[in-house]
């Protein structure tokens, strides 16, 4: 309130002080039209924070975060399918599992299923994500 009632009284005061010093001709009109146009926004101010529109929570988001988390792990997990093939020249289904939490949207795991049986492969790929930073990840490899 108090920053309010200065920014209201400093405005007056503008409106005040340029009303004195411009010259009387045409432009003196236009000149004071906006002045006291200042001091009507100004002070109509508060009036028209009533209308402004807020949200009932600040917890609301205005985007489905169920349906953004399974568009990014739906995209993570094609494209860690492609860096491990990449890396290892190995076909690999992955199941990147992506959640909102705590505002923002995080791995919450990762799945890697190969074709393979090589057990150095599978420790290699686990250190290679471990490296990554991801968390909670299993490789294992497929059943017959």
């Amino acid at each position: 309130m108090k920053t309010y009632l200065l920014t209201a009284a400093a405005v007056i005061f503008l409106s005040v002080i340029v009303s004195l010093i411009i010259p009387h001709g045409k432009l003196n009109k236009t000149i004071v039209f906006v002045m006291r146009m200042a001091c009507i926004l100004v002070l109509i101010q508060p009036i028209t924070g009533i209308f402004k529109l807020k949200p009932s929570s600040t917890d609301e988001t205005l985007y489905d975060t169920e349906y953004v988390a399974s568009v990014y792990t739906k995209n993570q997990s094609e494209s860690l399918e492609k860096l491990l093939y990449k890396e290892y020249t190995e076909e690999c289904d992955c199941q990147v599992n992506v959640v909102y939490s705590e505002g923002k949207f995080k791995v919450d795991s990762v799945s890697v299923q190969t074709s393979s049986e090589n057990d150095k492969l599978i420790s290699d790929i686990y250190a290679y994500l471990k490296k990554l930073g991801y968390i909670n990840i299993t490789v294992y490899a497929k059943s017959p």
